[in-house]
Order: C-alpha cells, then sequence, then structure tokens
C-alpha cells in the first residue's frame, strides 16, 4: 500500500495515513488503502490499541479536492471511506487519533470514530464541506452526540477552522499538548490504555456506543449482560487477585 501504512507491535497498531505532498488528503487510491488497512485489523485478535496519524505536517486534510474537481473521486469513494469508519467505530479494539497538524473535512470525521483524541497545539481542526456544496458525511450525525447541537451547527454550517485549544473547549478533542510533547504524549497515553483490563474497556466502549441509541430499560439489560461477562472474566479475577495481594 503506498497512501496508508500499518504496522503491527504486538498489542498496538500504527495506522499512518500517508500522502504527505497533498496534506495526506484522500483520493480513491487511498480510500482503498484505508479500507485494506480496517480490514486487516479486524483480523488482529491480539491488537488491543490502534494509534492513527498522518505523515507530514498535516493529520488528513479530507477529500482531495483536485481529484474531486477532476472526475476521480466520486460518490463510491465517499461510501466506501465512510464504510472504513463505521468499521472502526464498530471494532472493539481502542483507536486513539493523534492529530498532528491540519485536520480538516474527512480527516476530522475520521478521528470522530476514534476512542480518543489526542491533538498538538499546532493543529487546526473542521468541516468545510459545505463551502464545497458537500455534507461531512455522517459526523452529522456524530458530531451534535459529540459536542451539542449548537457547537455542531457552528463547525458544520459555517465550515470555519478552529485552533486545537478550541476545540479542546468544545469537547472535539480530549486533550491539547505542545508540538514538542506530542510524541511522547502519544505512547504515554497508549501504555495507560494497555494497562487497563481488556474486557472492562471492550465492554465500556461497545455499551458507550450505544448510549444515544437505546431506551434506558433495553440499555439495562444490556449493560447486565455485559457485567456478568466481566465478572466471569479472566480479567476480572487477575484484578481482584492484585487487590488481594495489596492488602496483605
Amino acid at each position: 500500500m503506498d497512501t496508508v501504512r500499518l504496522s503491527v507491535d504486538g498489542p498496538i497498531a500504527r495506522v499512518t495515513l500517508d500522502r504527505p505532498e497533498v496534506l495526506n488528503a484522500g483520493d480513491a487510491v487511498w480510500v482503498r488503502d484505508l479500507t485494506t488497512v480496517v480490514t486487516r485489523l479486524a483480523d488482529e485478535p491480539d491488537v488491543r490499541v490502534v494509534v492513527l496519524t498522518g505523515a507530514g505536517r498535516a493529520f488528513c486534510t479530507g477529500v482531495d479536492l483536485k481529484a474531486l474537481a477532476g472526475g476521480r473521486f466520486a460518490l463510491a469513494d465517499f461510501v466506501a471511506w465512510e464504510d472504513a469508519m463505521t468499521a472502526i467505530e464498530r471494532m472493539d479494539t481502542l483507536f486513539v487519533a493523534g492529530i498532528n497538524g491540519h485536520c480538516l473535512g474527512g480527516g476530522l470525521q475520521l478521528t470522530l470514530v476514534c476512542d480518543y483524541r489526542l491533538a498538538s497545539e499546532d493543529a487546526l481542526l473542521g468541516l468545510p464541506a459545505v463551502k464545497e456544496c458537500l455534507i461531512p458525511s455522517m459526523s452529522l450525525y456524530r458530531l451534535p452526540r459529540l459536542v451539542g447541537a449548537a457547537r455542531a451547527k457552528e463547525l458544520i454550517l459555517l465550515g470555519e477552522p478552529i485552533t486545537a485549544r478550541e476545540a479542546e473547549r468544545y469537547g472535539l478533542v480530549n486533550r491539547v499538548v505542545p508540538a514538542a510533547e506530542f510524541p511522547e504524549a502519544l505512547d504515554a497515553l497508549v501504555e495507560r490504555f494497555l494497562a487497563l483490563p481488556r474486557e472492562s474497556v471492550r465492554a465500556s466502549k461497545r455499551l458507550l456506543a450505544r448510549a444515544f441509541d437505546l431506551d434506558f430499560a433495553t440499555f439495562r439489560r444490556e449493560m447486565e449482560i455485559e457485567l456478568t461477562r466481566c465478572l466471569a472474566s479472566d480479567d476480572h479475577r487477575r484484578a481482584m487477585e492484585a487487590i488481594r495481594a495489596r492488602g496483605r
């Protein structure tokens, strides 16, 4: 694959969007490569955390507008891009977006399906689709759930970018760090996730994904099923053994 790189090292996978010459904008080949990477990750049961970053000075600036204007990017490519993002969202694996530099359009949409968004202080985030007579895919659904309707309308209907610090205040990113500290902060965050019991993280992610869509009674039934699995898991047994050992 030429435009999206994947490396796997035990429980950690690293996905790098790799078209730095166009700030990692996505063309049809890029979408196919992203789809291939996501499919491979679904077949990696030992991977617990996926780190998603961009090569060079940007995370991703969305669709390659030259390809779009030249007729080399069509509806099928938009749909395939969304299919890849939906697959990421539905995996039990944790996805961490490391937002280095510009994160616009489909790039920002890609971070919305990740479980944690860490941004460098020099990042710029936005959804400019309206300016190109496009709509920002299923971020129309995801963004209001993340930041509220008012902030989502501001970002989508105006299409203006915001700084990383503004994004942090909006709740669009979880944390912002100085650019010089970004690589170390990203690695430290991954280690924190890896230190947690896999079963409870998986169950919590799965339930959180449905929190806005199920009625209370149905959600509680599903929660109790997941809680039963946690209590019966080796992860829970080991956690309790550690607590008992500390008490000796």
